[in-house]
């Protein structure tokens, strides 16, 4: 046997003793219970069978035994139909507890590793993209329907086998196998289309899929319209989606070639069988009863055969239960969700904790250039630090590795002593807030308080009596500037802060910023020690910015707080301000020292307060109209 076709079958075998492993480890019972249903399916297609033959030949004899048989005729009609109904009632079941298990295996493994280069990983997004994709859409929500559609037309296709055989063994046998090499053979095929489709055209299709919903989409739709850029997205969309399909056409082509040949010689075959039956019946070696049960025999094998959208159905649902079990597998986890003490403990509120960053180098695996070679810098429990620099010096790339979303390449991060790429409890320790921050499709009370109602429910730190977070997500969002935003939406904190809901409302930019910023306060309650700002009001003018700083250091005053920003006006209140430069720290100083001894601090800051002219009875900037 081909070295290749026994690689297949032995894959082909993996992929089913996996995929009813999962179907029996998400529902144990109903799964025993639908195996149940199928074989009552194909005894009452075999008695249907049986019973009518019966019937033919004690009604040409005319024996009193013709109701015995009516009355088992009817059985196995009504047995078939009531099996296969229950049998739909135990799928659904099946398939709500399965696709549950899904999700939670393919967000496990999201989860699981501590940084995020993989989902920065155009390919590695790809596959989890596609796998989502694949759990949301028609097939996903139907795979049960699929798969135990064809094992209930395979009893069938067994009942119909038992009932040719009983007139040859060779006849149901040559039947069998012309069914089963039209199925494989098109199995085959669709093998090679969905693997197509899944591994070499997932990127192609992703950007075409992209370009295709851009002028659907709200945030785009208005500037494809204004620009008149219809015309060529259509184009580019048709560029990209032939690229990616150029190969895949080939492949599909050769593979369909056997399973024309297969279906071909299954015609063949079958006709050899009625044939052969026939010949038998009218010669008078096999009676008119014989002959009604081997022609419905012949007609339910078909049922080992291909069964169109449902094998397609059946053969995604396998494979894809594969693409979790190796997506997890490349992560280093079980097939099977697994307790993870770190991931559920509670982190303690142990006040400021300190930060330390040690001959760290870090490139990113993407990138030629490295980010840091060398850096160093320690950060006292309590203080309050502000990070400056030109673009691209690594601001943001040090508070990735500070809430060790990347390991460092060499060099030691560590939060309270602890390593935040490895350690859970020292990564929940650092609250940040990015530029690019979530904004939840949840309402008002959720988007602040998420850092409470994520905590272990008996800690409750921040929460009333009653177990109620309102309060002090109020005391948060005062305490960020938001008291426009509870104006907004009315003073209900239930509005979904999304418009696209009922009731739902949508909030500047501004007011996304100041929610934002109370969620980070309120995660000081729910354990952090370090709190971050990385340039999440870079787009408010500079005096709602530094309003936001001054009111953020005052209320976090005895917390370790790290603020990035490239408005230096806005920082100038921290204890300490540190500039980075291409080779690391190059200056580390208060506001005034850094001033007095020049460098490349003192040469920014007068640079932007070039663009600034002092208001009248205060120490601020603000911005000159040009």
């Amino acid at each position: 046997m081909p070295q290749a076709v026994v690689g297949r079958l032995m894959r082909w075998t993996r992929w089913q003793l996996h995929f009813w492993r999962m179907t029996w480890h998400a529902a144990p019972w109903l799964t025993a219970v639908g195996v149940l249903l199928v074989v009552l399916r194909g005894v009452g297609v075999w008695l249907t069978i049986y019973a009518s033959g019966r019937l033919v030949q004690q009604l040409g004899d005319r024996s009193g035994d013709v109701w015995v048989w009516l009355a088992l005729l009817g059985m196995g009609i009504a047995l078939e139909p009531l099996a296969a109904a229950w049998l739909e009632s135990v799928v659904a079941g099946i398939q709500e507890r399965f696709s549950r298990q899904q999700v939670l295996l393919v967000a496990d493994a999201a989860l699981a590793p501590h940084g995020i280069e993989h989902l920065e990983n155009p390919e590695k997004a790809a596959r989890f993209s596609d796998i989502e994709d694949y759990l949301r859409g028609m097939f996903g929500v139907n795979a049960m329907n699929a798969v135990w559609s064809v094992i209930g037309y395979g009893s069938i296709g067994v009942a119909g086998f038992v009932a040719v055989a009983q007139w040859s063994w060779w006849a149901a046998l040559i039947a069998l196998v012309a069914y089963r090499a039209t199925a494989v053979t098109w199995t085959a095929y669709l093998d090679v289309l969905l693997r197509d489709l899944v591994e070499d055209g997932s990127l192609g299709r992703r950007q075409a899929d992209y370009l295709r919903s851009l002028p659907l989409e709200r945030a785009g739709g208005k500037e494809i319209r204004l620009f008149g850029l219809t015309p060529w997205i259509l184009r580019r969309y048709h560029e990209v989606w032939a690229a990616a399909f150029v190969g895949i056409w080939q492949r599909r082509s050769k593979a369909l070639r056997p399973a024309l040949a297969g279906s071909v010689a299954a015609m063949v075959l079958l006709a050899a069988c009625y044939v052969w039956a026939g010949r038998d019946a009218w010669s008078g070696t096999m009676s008119a009863a014989t002959l009604v049960v081997v022609m419905q025999g012949l007609v339910q094998l078909a049922g080992l055969g291909p069964l169109g959208d449902y094998n397609v159905q059946a053969i995604r649902a396998r494979f894809y239960e594969n693409e979790i079990r190796e997506l997890r597998t490349s992560y280093g986890l079980p097939p099977t969700l697994h307790d993870d003490p770190d991931s559920t403990a509670v982190v303690p509120a142990t006040g400021a904790v300190a930060v330390d960053f040690t001959d760290v180098g870090f490139t990113y695996p993407s990138r030629a250039e490295p980010v840091f070679t060398g850096l160093d810098l320690h950060v006292p429990a309590g203080q309050s630090v502000a990070i400056v620099g030109v673009n691209g010096v690594g601001k943001s790339t040090l508070i990735k590795l500070l809430c060790g979303l990347y390991p460092a390449d060499h060099g030691t991060v560590r939060v309270d002593g602890r390593d935040p790429a490895t350690d859970e409890a020292a990564r929940r320790k650092v609250a940040t807030i990015f530029q690019e921050f979530v904004r939840y499709h949840l309402t008002l009370r959720e988007n602040v308080a998420l850092p409470l109602l994520a905590a272990n429910a008996g800690a409750e730190p921040a929460a009333d009596a009653a177990g109620d977070p309102t309060p002090a997500a109020d005391r948060a969002l005062h305490a960020a500037a938001g008291a426009d935003v509870l104006g907004r939406v009315g003073g209900d904190w239930d509005t979904i802060l999304e418009p696209g809901y009922d009731g739902g409302t949508e909030l500047s930019g501004g007011q996304w910023q100041r929610v934002a910023i109370a969620r980070a306060l309120l995660a000081v309650d729910a354990g952090a020690g370090v709190l971050v700002l990385d340039e999440p009001t870079a787009a408010l003018d500079v005096r709602a910015e530094a309003e936001i700083f001054s009111r953020f250091l005052e209320v976090t005053r005895g917390v370790t707080t790290i603020l990035v920003s490239h408005r230096l006006s806005s920082v100038r209140h921290a204890d300490r301000i540190v500039v980075l430069g291409p080779e690391g720290v190059v200056q580390d100083g208060s506001h005034d020292e850094l001033l007095n001894s020049g460098g490349a601090y003192a040469e920014m800051f007068r640079l932007q307060a070039s663009r600034f002219e002092k208001a009248s009875g205060d120490d601020e900037f603000v911005e000159v109209s040009s």
